[in-house]
């Protein structure tokens, strides 16, 4: 497999299709090659970046949000609203939303320190 193809789909988010074009490999080996380098990197980062957390790791921060919002056994909250604008210029279509008029979506995320 060559390791271009790999670290362009995993970097620039190309398409199986696009790598089997470009590199002349099959969609399946490039396929395939990708979730050997993916479980590769998954099983070498995960001790460093994924530690092993007890129970109370989770149910301080859950205290933390109930306390500040009174919502019991969340750790954090999420909420989108539509905030209607006028039409983009050449644009419209990617605004356009199923309530029949042009908006963008507001996220909202709140969270607690996890540890």
């Amino acid at each position: 497999m060559n390791k271009y193809a790999i670290c362009r789909y995993l970097a620039m988010g190309n398409s199986f299709i696009s790598l089997h074009y470009e590199y002349l490999l099959s969609t399946t080996t490039v396929r395939e090659s990708v979730r050997v380098t993916c479980d590769m990197i998954w099983e070498c980062m995960k001790p460093a970046n994924m530690s092993a957390r007890d129970k109370n790791d989770w149910i301080r921060p859950a205290d933390k949000f109930y306390r500040r919002t009174n919502f019991p056994n969340y750790i954090a909250g999420k909420d989108g609203k539509h905030i209607r604008m006028r039409k983009p210029n050449e644009r419209g279509y990617q605004f356009f939303n199923y309530n029949n008029y042009f908006s963008m979506v507001l996220m909202l995320w709140q969270m607690q320190n996890i540890v």
